[in-house]
């Protein structure tokens, strides 16, 4: 399948690209990305393929198969212009920070014909698996709680746009949340928000020395408008949810957590997801049953096989005559969480104690 990709950045140079030219069912023919800079950073990895300075600039007949993989406020647009030209698109995470990007992007889809496929990584990550059979088997009964929660240390993104509201569409729960949030309703189904509670802040961003080490560095982002931190409780119709993400804390390490309690049974993952080093040391997954408890064991996972997984899947996923609908509908289910939770709060964040 002959593949362009439009945006270098890290997610392109150090996720999605060494996997796209190593796999079999993938030839990247075609990159987009106006900065030569970042075009020299990934010349080893692009080869031979043409470059473009812009994504208007690729020709429909160029490639299958499109992956976007630019700053969160350019995804309607972008997305959309190859939709329109009657290609598949691969969405990188979020598919939209507003109902307005996925009205274009329907709308683009069914005018031109383009199938949509989103990043959903996290989905087939090694231990969500493991979790996902405890849930088909019935072992936890039906659902009533679903705590999640994907602490970081120091991981605050490197690139300026993240910080920005304007370009992001929102901080930490858009980057963290929207991963967690799509594997609970890949686990359990989305169910409509009835009521939320929320707290952001904004503790870390502008402090040196937080920053994700993997990603492009430690700078101290002092036009930041967008939260860090934000914890939320949130009543649905079918269950309850208990969310907390962090770009930073006081942590040792990474720590991503799904607790789902049901009637039968509660299920608990503790492990890491993402790229950092300051990794749960051994991930656990643990059954609780009528006072008794069980742990499940893991198969045996590198950092990023899950990317690696959904690539095996994709052509599966594209042949699907129903793929764009059920990825703007799973798209519009995150997104109702996301504003909810922002909803629910007074601002994007709580200002920073002014002496720390």
């Amino acid at each position: 399948m002959r593949v362009a990709v439009v945006g270098l950045g890290w997610v392109a140079r150090e996720v999605w690209l060494p996997r796209l030219a190593k796999h079999p069912d993938f030839d990247v023919v075609a990159v987009v990305e106006p900065r030569p800079e970042a075009v020299e950073r990934t010349a080893a990895l692009v080869g031979g393929a043409r470059v473009h300075g812009g994504h208007q600039e690729l020709g429909p007949h160029e490639a299958d198969l499109v992956f976007v993989l630019t700053p969160n406020h350019t995804h309607g647009a972008v997305a959309g212009h190859f939709l329109r030209q009657g290609l598949a698109v691969f969405l990188e995470k979020p598919t939209g920070t507003e109902p307005g990007h996925l009205r274009l992007l329907e709308d683009a889809a069914r005018d031109g014909g383009g199938r949509l496929l989103l990043s959903t990584a996290a989905r087939h990550r090694a231990d969500v698996g493991e979790l996902a059979r405890l849930v088909a088997d019935g072992a936890l009964g039906t659902p009533r709680l679903a705590e999640l929660s994907w602490i970081r240390s120091r991981g605050i993104p490197g690139s300026d746009w993240f910080a920005r509201r304007e370009t992001s569409g929102g901080g930490v729960l858009v980057d963290l949340g929207w991963h967690v949030i799509d594997v609970l309703h890949h686990l359990w189904g989305a169910s409509a928000v009835r009521h939320a509670t929320a707290l952001a802040s904004r503790d870390f961003l502008t402090r040196e020395g937080w920053g994700a080490h993997w990603h492009a560095g430690a700078t101290a982002l002092e036009n930041a408008d967008v939260e860090d931190q934000l914890t939320a409780l949130l009543a649905t119709e079918r269950y309850g949810l208990h969310l907390r993400f962090a770009w930073a804390s006081h942590e040792a390490v990474d720590r991503t957590r799904l607790v789902l309690h049901g009637t039968a049974g509660t299920a608990e993952l503790t492990t890491t997801f993402g790229f950092s080093p300051r990794r749960v040391t051994e991930p656990t997954l643990t059954l609780r049953q009528e006072g008794g408890e069980r742990h499940v064991p893991l198969p045996q996972a590198c950092v990023g096989d899950e990317y690696d997984q959904q690539l095996d899947a994709l052509a599966a996923e594209l042949a699907r005559a129903d793929a764009t609908g059920r990825a703007l509908r799973e798209a519009r289910e995150a997104l109702a969480v996301v504003e909810a939770c922002y909803r629910a709060t007074s601002a994007r964040w709580t200002a920073p104690e002014t002496n720390s």
